[in-house]
């Protein structure tokens, strides 16, 4: 179940509104992601903004023995949708959820900690999703319980292109063709064949690291200027 702290739409007074952090629904976001939202510790998530091609907002990545491996939900009616996000479908003709719970126990079976999430994660890849953002959000709660990190969460129906000063705008801030490499490294299921992968999805840290990815995190985000 989801655990929201509140829904922006229709709400009177929005111009008074004080966003901290505005973000895209992601599957399972990059690391730096997560150090970005420790940061701030509340993030409101845009589900009216039009879904944007080759981003994050249907892909995240997994260390595998051959590097960054893309992990990718495919779309109804395919990538080159100019919809809001709230609107944006799952292909319901596929098995991704299938494939990617298979391809995640394959690269993190023998991680340290995967079997003390796997059973809490698994639910995720069974139960059916027909629209996008659900799922995206659906993980990001649920990694957030698993870690402890106390962060809040809520979405807006109301598309604003800009955002004022003091708000972290990273809607477009994570690019899945530049993952932050000045992240510390840290333990990797592939790292002696493959080097240490850096920015890849919440999982491989949450796999790698357990418990303590949330004091990475909180050591990272002290590091933000």
């Amino acid at each position: 179940m989801l655990y929201f702290c509140a829904s922006f739409a229709g709400s009177q007074g929005r111009n008074h509104i004080s966003f901290r952090m505005i973000s895209s629904t992601i599957p399972f976001p990059p690391v730096s992601w997560w150090v970005y939202a420790c940061r701030q510790g509340q993030v409101v998530f845009d589900l009216a903004e039009h879904y944007g091609k080759m981003s994050y907002r249907n892909r995240y990545y997994l260390a595998s023995a051959q590097g960054r491996q893309l992990m990718s939900i495919p779309l109804h009616q395919g990538r080159n949708q100019r919809i809001p996000v709230a609107a944006v479908q799952t292909d319901p003709n596929t098995k991704w959820q299938d494939n990617h719970w298979k391809t995640i126990v394959s690269l993190y079976g023998r991680s340290p900690f995967f079997p003390y999430f796997d059973y809490l994660l698994q639910p995720l890849f069974r139960k059916e999703y027909p629209l996008l953002h659900d799922f995206n959000l659906e993980g990001i709660a649920l990694v957030n319980r698993l870690l402890d990190l106390g962060l809040s969460f809520s979405v807006t129906h109301e598309y604003r292109q800009v955002y004022p000063s003091g708000t972290a705008d990273l809607r477009e801030a994570f690019c899945p063709g530049r993952p932050d490499l000045s992240l510390p490294a840290y333990y990797q299921v592939f790292a002696e064949r493959s080097g240490f992968q850096a920015d890849c999805s919440i999982l491989d840290l949450l796999f790698c690291e357990g418990k303590q990815a949330a004091a990475y995190l909180a050591e990272a985000a002290k590091k933000i200027g």
